[in-house]
């Protein structure tokens, strides 16, 4: 996440062995039908400055049965993320991008779809379908993160998986520690009988500094963990503003959003002897302008499609923090880590006094390839307003090459 293609980067040969769980037999099966020892994904060169790369990445999970859980949080073993990933570069300075992510009704779905002209490190152009400038979860994608399953108090609007189509503007300054990135875009409930039908962009900027190393990350994508390959130090702040962007075409409202977010890593003695120490947190503020949103997907085949609805108005956080063990454990290394989110609903919108949701994550990463081959069982506790908190594991692997 060559060129700024998708967001990963591959490097090694891995070995990948037969798992007993049902999720793990899965997995072993797509592991099989990749090539066994890969580079960033395969490119095909067609002259100077000219060639065609396409990768792929692959999530699944088993999520086990809870008896005061919904439904959605039912046991269930799924294959819950499959992408390819595509891109191109013509010219020195212009390059494309095309991912696109296998939708749980079976049809696939643009999730990037980039022209992306880049003449200098501090100044970049993109059209296209992309990540808009949001908090550092948001910019890492489910791929990135240092826990298996995406924060819930993220919640910045996308018409897919965070994207909007419109045009940003990145760069990267003093010497890569200073990142910025602006942009206009399509915006919020752009469909009939909402607040926004075609009238009114939404804007969106973030910055960040790196006290520390630079990020090691393409463009303006973020990680959570980089698994000491830096010393990480940032702090970034995004905000978000678009003119009846919430509620319906009667009853509308401004939406706002601003967020400011850090992360720490520091490797532990020379090369990491003693381990790498991670601790991530998140603060957020949602406005609606005193509305309530349309229902997530609004006349949409599914409330994931098109960008519209679900925004609620209100005060969030997470908090999280990770040890990588210094020690080798088979093929790979142990991750153990801990998150804690919340939302808090403004008082007396949505019900009286200020009710809130949260989730409590307990767990540890297997690491055997960084981000590009990893195992994750986690405990969740998970307490929705006004309703039993529910209780689970979740066993989950990811594959990118």
């Amino acid at each position: 996440m060559v060129a700024l293609l998708s967001r990963f980067s591959l490097s090694r040969k891995t070995k990948l062995f037969q798992c007993g769980t049902k999720i793990l037999s899965l997995c072993a099966v797509v592991s099989a039908a990749l090539p066994q020892s890969s580079h960033a994904a395969a490119t095909f060169n067609f002259g100077k400055d000219q060639f065609f790369t396409l990768g792929v990445g692959v999530r699944g999970q088993y999520l086990s049965n809870d008896p005061n859980a919904t439904p959605a949080h039912s046991g269930a073993a799924s294959a819950n993320d499959l992408r390819i990933y595509m891109g191109a570069q013509f010219h020195k300075y212009v390059k494309s991008t095309l991912n696109l992510e296998r939708l749980r009704d079976g049809n696939w779905n643009v999730l990037d779809g980039i022209l992306q002209i880049e003449p200098w490190k501090f100044f970049n152009v993109w059209m296209g379908r992309m990540l808009t400038p949001s908090d550092r979860s948001n910019l890492d994608g489910p791929y990135f993160l240092s826990t298996y399953a995406f924060p819930f108090v993220s919640q910045y609007p996308g018409a897919w998986s965070g994207r909007d189509d419109g045009i940003t503007v990145w760069g990267k300054l003093v010497k890569d520690h200073f990142r910025y990135m602006t942009g206009v875009y399509r915006g919020h409930n752009w469909v009939q009988g909402g607040s926004n039908y075609g009238e009114h962009p939404l804007f969106a900027a973030r910055l960040e500094y790196n006290f520390l190393d630079p990020e090691p990350s393409p463009a303006y994508y973020t990680a959570s963990t980089y698994y000491g390959k830096a010393d990480i130090l940032a702090i970034g702040l995004a905000g978000q503003y678009e003119t009846d962007g919430v509620g319906t075409a009667q009853d509308k409202g401004d939406y706002k959003a601003w967020n400011i977010d850090g992360l720490f890593e520091k490797k532990i003695g020379k090369n990491a002897k003693h381990g790498v120490y991670t601790l991530e947190g998140a603060y957020y503020q949602y406005y609606t302008g005193g509305v309530q949103d349309i229902a997530s997907g609004y006349r949409q085949r599914a409330a994931e499609y098109g960008n519209v609805g679900g925004i609620s108005d209100g005060t969030a956080f997470l908090a999280s923090t990770a040890y990588l063990i210094p020690y080798t454990l088979g093929w790979g290394r142990l991750q153990p880590l801990v998150r804690y989110q919340e939302f808090r609903f403004k008082k007396d919108l949505y019900d009286s006094g200020h009710p809130k949701t949260t989730q409590f994550d307990a767990g540890a990463n297997y690491v055997l390839d960084g981000h590009n081959l990893r195992f994750t069982l986690d405990y969740v506790r998970y307490h929705e307003a006004h309703t039993k908190a529910s209780n689970a594991f979740l066993l989950g692997m990811q594959l990118q090459y």
